[in-house]
């Protein structure tokens, strides 16, 4: 083939950080220059095409320079302005929630469709480090069909057949995405010219493939194409021994290439694309915790303002809703989620995460208040309601205040003593007495079962005996004991020295809860390495002690410190339920190293799973990082029996699993910003990150069979969304003592949204099948008295619109068409 004979798709960009090694004022300063100097390019090159993507780019324009505004609007009607990535912003593309992935593009190609008329069709993510598995599906059910990105790159993924591919999501969705070997941009003059003529040559082109996509332009503080790089395809333009580049669009480019690209030329990849930095999902642990409260603090405030619509007509607060999201989508951006940008820049995320989190408290606390009204309250004693906000009943423990043990209504003074608690059917409950958030202060707790997105009413008396549960629970410093487990602690470290399954006779663990201290001479991002070093050290235990013991829960906490940091660590089991309940309070005063919390299981032959957005992937067993979301479970045999492992997690991204040993990890403390080859000086002061204290809340869920019959996806969504105590003054009500607004009746279907529709008064349903099998599912609205059914195919995110004057559902894409 001659040289003329490849097209080169010179699809002009400028890559926007808009936080990065800078703040986000910086980030608005430099689209507005960046998006004024595409303009200006247009003016002087008629030919001259430019991409850019994320809509809040663009609703800064919009609300600081209209004219630009509408000079952008012109040249997209002429063709020559390309939007792309059809989301809010370019975001990390493996640790938000999955359902923050739909809200990137509900609320980006919304914002599109309102301000240009168009639907974004090319997702565009190139510079995010790796990209879940279940994008494909999200991807295809809000109109994107390409998606083009730049990591991982072919000496980090096996690209088998070219770097043009089918990429197919577990439930068999479909889009062609196209890996940028040479990256998303240049800086033009003769490493430009080099590119466009090496470029056919390229060891990854797909084979036949004679069209290629080569972006150009100054990026990363924006920039965009220059003069010279325009000069430079000119030029190229008019010699005979250059390909053909031609300026060009990301949307022309995949369709030319599927014009001119044989079928079996394409091939199919059906994982995730992993992975180019393992240090992004363990770094900056404190943004990540923000990040995964504020996700689930919108989705439950979402569904306690829509039962407050639907049951009281009151108001559906969808502008707060979108402005809170607004705040989360952008902080969810790649450099800033990953952990990598500078501290200053930490400051204005936690304050936007901050907004976030205030809104979804104050819709929900509003949506709460006004339904606590309506419920009898008059029985005697004090009131405690519990509202559960997930769909589905959940059994948990519960924290109330010393209020409850408030003998008169005007009085402050609080009698510590046992408390006499019925349910709102008149049935006692064990209530306990302990440490409270004060010193010398106390609280109470329970264990509540509530309805499905519903509510119970609790009543404490101080006449009658407190009730004794049948159930055994014995405890020492150094052991708990009850119906299903029985853990015995290590005297050195304090770590888990035993975890035995009562129930089916299994030694699950050889070690738990080991806190394993890893040396680390990465960068912030880990360039180039997939797993971290031996182990340097372990934190060894100063003291054991049994801090809580009685009717309802016993609480080991034990003290271990390795160099200058140290580690509170709270092991509770629960007399009524099975759960173990752990809690890590560190002080983190290292520098370069890592914190793992390791399990050495029993399990052979065992397969790791991990959940990931919307989904779930296997996870290899060979001790590299990996990132995953809410659960890692490790599933096997022991002794023949088939037996596995979940930890949970309440705000934690990055794991390994070697062979039949588990870790999540912790915390890394490097240097802020720190990209290789630059090493720290120690003459700058550049902080450590993750110093100090931060709190880990875990849980553990040893299980014979399965993970998906033990329920590990919903349990660590009660563990990351926990029942709310609510205290209320005694008044009649006309609602019952307990009740339930919607429920869903399937093990294997976990729906995650109700909410208003974002056009007319229809209800949104969202919910994602998690055990890879089909199912008829009922979604039970029992204060309505209605219910609608549908089925969901393996791995498949639903959605359904329900019209709640009929109550007829209808099956619609992410965009809620």
């Amino acid at each position: 083939m001659q040289a003329k004979d490849y097209v080169l798709h010179m699809v002009g960009n400028a890559h926007i950080d808009p936080t990065w090694l800078w703040r986000w004022t910086e980030g608005y300063a430099e689209v507005r220059a960046t998006f004024q100097s595409a303009l200006d390019r247009m003016n002087e090159t008629p030919e001259f095409t430019f991409t850019a993507s994320s809509a809040c780019f663009y609703a800064w324009v919009k609300q600081c320079d209209p004219e630009m505004f509408e000079a952008i609007r012109a040249r997209l009607r002429q063709g020559r302005w390309e939007i792309a990535g059809g989301w809010w912003i370019e975001p990390d593309c493996n640790i938000p929630e999955g359902e923050s992935f739909v809200r990137h593009g509900l609320y980006g190609q919304r914002f599109f469709e309102r301000e240009f008329g168009i639907r974004v069709t090319v997702g565009f993510n190139p510079d995010s480090f790796g990209h879940a598995g279940a994008l494909p599906q999200i991807f295809k059910k809000m109109g994107i069909d390409y998606y083009a990105y730049s990591r991982p790159q072919p000496h980090e993924f096996q690209y088998a057949h070219g770097i043009v591919f089918t990429w197919r999501a577990k439930d068999g969705s479909e889009i062609l995405a196209c890996e940028m070997p040479e990256g998303y941009g240049s800086q033009g003059g003769a490493p430009l010219r080099e590119r466009m003529r090496t470029m056919p040559d390229h060891p990854a082109r797909n084979p036949g493939q004679t069209h290629i996509l080569c972006p150009y332009g100054v990026g990363n503080h924006g920039g965009g194409p220059t003069k010279e790089c325009i000069a430079e395809i000119l030029c190229a333009q008019e010699d005979d021994t250059m390909p053909n580049p031609k300026f060009s669009t990301l949307e022309t480019f995949f369709r030319d290439f599927t014009a001119s690209t044989k079928d079996e030329d394409i091939p199919v990849i059906d994982t995730d694309l992993q992975m180019h930095a393992v240090g992004c999902y363990s770094v900056h642990s404190e943004i990540k915790r923000l990040n995964r409260q504020a996700e689930h603090a919108l989705m439950a405030a979402e569904r306690w303002a829509t039962a407050a619509w639907l049951a009281l007509r009151r108001p559906y607060p969808a502008a707060e809703i979108e402005r809170a999201w607004r705040d989360v989508l952008y902080n969810q951006f790649h450099d800033i989620l990953a952990g990598t940008s500078i501290e200053t820049a930490y400051a204005d995320a936690r304050d936007q995460f901050g907004r976030a989190r205030r809104i979804a408290s104050e819709i929900t606390n509003e949506a709460i208040q006004t339904m606590a009204q309506r419920i009898d309250t008059a029985a005697e004693g004090n009131t405690l309601i519990v509202f559960n906000s997930l769909p589905w009943r959940v059994k948990g423990p519960v924290i109330a205040s010393d209020i409850i043990a408030r003998q008169q209504p005007e009085s402050l003074a609080f009698d510590k003593k046992p408390l006499c608690v019925v349910d709102d059917a008149g049935q006692p409950v064990p209530c306990q007495a302990l440490h409270g958030e004060k010193i010398g202060g106390f609280a109470y707790t329970l264990v509540a079962d509530v309805p499905a997105l519903g509510y119970r009413c609790y009543h404490a008396r101080f006449s009658g005996e407190p009730a004794v549960s049948g159930r055994p629970l014995s405890a020492s410093p150094d052991f708990l004991e009850n119906d299903w487990w029985r853990i015995e602690l290590d005297p050195l470290d304090g770590h888990i020295a035993r975890l035995y399954d009562k129930q089916h006779a299994v030694e699950v663990l050889e070690a738990g809860n080991v806190l394993a201290c890893l040396a680390d001479s990465t960068d912030t991002w880990s360039h180039g390495v997939d797993r971290y070093g031996e182990e340097v050290g372990r934190f060894r235990a100063a003291s054991t002690a049994l801090v809580e013991t009685g009717p309802v829960q016993a609480t080991l906490k034990i003290v271990s410190a390795w160099r200058d940091s140290t580690v509170e660590q709270f092991v509770t089991l629960y007399r009524d339920i099975d759960v173990i309940d752990c809690t890590f309070r560190i002080n983190w005063q290292e520098r370069r190293h890592v914190l793992k919390l390791a399990y050495d299981t029993f399990i052979e032959n065992a397969v790791a799973v991990c959940e990931t957005p919307y989904c779930w992937d296997e996870r290899p067993s060979t001790g590299i990082e990996f990132p995953g979301q809410k659960w890692l479970d490790l599933t096997g045999a022991v002794a023949g029996k088939p037996y596995g492992l979940a930890v949970l997690n309440d705000c934690k991204h990055g794991f390994d699993v070697q062979g039949r040993t588990m870790r999540v990890t912790l915390l890394r403390s490097p240097h802020y910003a720190h990209h290789d080859p630059w090493q720290p000086d120690a003459a700058e002061s550049v902080a450590i990150i993750d110093q100090g204290w931060q709190t880990v809340r875990t849980r553990l869920v040893p299980h014979a069979g399965t993970w998906q019959d033990a329920r590990v996806p919903q349990r660590a969504w009660e563990l990351n969304e926990p029942p709310i105590a609510h205290h209320e003054y005694s008044h009649p009500g006309s609602w019952p003592g307990s009740g339930s607004f919607l429920g869903v009746d399937s093990a294997h279907v976990l729906l995650t949204v109700l909410k208003k529709s974002e056009d007319g008064d229809d209800l949104i349903l969202r919910g994602y099948e998690v055990a890879g099998r089909h199912g008829e599912v009922a979604v039970d609205f029992p204060q309505a008295g209605k219910s609608v059914r549908t089925s969901f195919s393996p791995h498949e995110i639903k959605t359904l619109r329900v019209n709640p004057s009929t109550w007829d559902p209808r099956k619609v894409n992410l965009l809620e068409e």
